[in-house]
């Protein structure tokens, strides 16, 4: 939350020229919006869900570059379709002060209404092994812009991959 996934990703692609998908826009067309689908089906049904449009962007013949929501790592369906051979895989971290600042100190984010730092540090405990089991690249966003994060990925583009570094 606050790393920048969207804002930074839409900047990958216009970099790239390579199209720009979110999957949390994509779930929304497919099953309207995600607090409803999350209240009405529960969290298992939805990072279900969201494995399988992960797995179907990932799938698909041309490449993009895709935004993932930040729980989309909690389910083993997605981890492993991030991990495929195609996928280069860029964790966005960002310091505690940076996102709390970028998401305006939880407005309009439910998940963080009462205690946003507390929140943002124990989500972030929670996910941050798993950003770091499927990443390719971790790039701390704190005080870059989008286009400047853009460009270091693009810069970082002829590093080793994951399957080349680990045998």
């Amino acid at each position: 939350m606050g790393a920048g996934k969207t804002t930074v990703g839409r900047a990958l692609a216009a970099v790239t020229g390579l199209p720009f998908v979110d999957s949390d826009e994509l779930f929304t067309q497919v099953h309207g919006p995600i607090p409803e689908f999350f209240a009405e089906h529960g969290e298992a049904a939805f990072r279900a869900e969201e494995a399988r449009v992960i797995g179907h962007v990932l799938g698909r013949p041309t490449p993009c570059v895709l935004s993932c929501g930040g729980g989309a790592v909690l389910h083993p369906g997605t981890r492993r379709a991030l991990a495929g051979p195609d996928s280069d895989v860029v964790y966005l971290a960002v310091g505690e002060e940076e996102a709390l600042r970028r998401v305006g100190g939880g407005a309009g984010r439910p998940v963080l209404a009462g205690d946003p730092a507390g929140t943002w540090r124990r989500i972030l405990a929670e996910r941050e092994g798993l950003y770091r089991e499927v990443a390719d690249l971790v790039l701390d966003t704190t005080g870059l812009t989008a286009a400047e994060a853009a460009w270091r990925i693009v810069g970082d583009a002829h590093r080793p991959r994951r399957s080349e570094s680990h045998p």
